[in-house]
């Protein structure tokens, strides 16, 4: 289990300095088009890869907020429940955001494909949308499987106690 847990947290430091290098990007380009149609000369197609940095920063960042409880939590109603309340209703919540984001893995991947065999490109630099849509659908394989380790993990803790 430990070197599950290892490489996990290799691959979700890996994704957070991906996002964090997507948003860099996203201010650079930003900036530079701003500066660029005051001296009359915008960044041809910078709208569409600043979109495309946004995406990738989304899904490179799922990982890391899963694993530091970033995401928007009910803690103030919860805390009245009691112990065995809260773990039953854990366990419910944990299921259902993996069968989620499992879900939404395979879809995503199934729609690559067929943006894939459709040949779709991006309306202004004619780059394909299908890559974008993969890597996407690898950044939820990864929070996946990172969701399903921190519940196969709460699973055993909870057994012990």
């Amino acid at each position: 289990m430990d070197i599950v847990e290892k490489i996990l947290a290799r691959i979700g430091s890996v994704m957070r300095i991906g996002g964090c290098m997507c948003l860099l990007g996203m201010s650079f380009l930003t900036v530079a088009d701003i500066t660029g149609r005051l001296n009359r000369s915008p960044i041809f197609g910078s709208e569409e890869i600043v979109t495309f940095l946004a995406v990738l920063a989304l899904g490179l960042s799922l990982p890391y907020a899963h694993s530091h409880r970033s995401h928007i939590g009910v803690e103030v109603f919860v805390q009245l429940l009691s112990t065995r309340v809260r773990r039953r209703l854990k366990v419910f919540r944990e299921v259902l955001s993996i069968l989620f984001f499992a879900m939404v893995t395979v879809m995503m991947g199934a729609y690559a494909r067929d943006k894939q065999l459709s040949s779709e490109v991006s309306m202004n630099l004619g780059l394909p949308e299908y890559l974008f849509l993969y890597a996407l659908s690898a950044c939820f394989a990864v929070a996946t499987v990172t969701m399903l380790f921190d519940f196969l993990l709460f699973l055993r803790q909870w057994r012990k106690s």
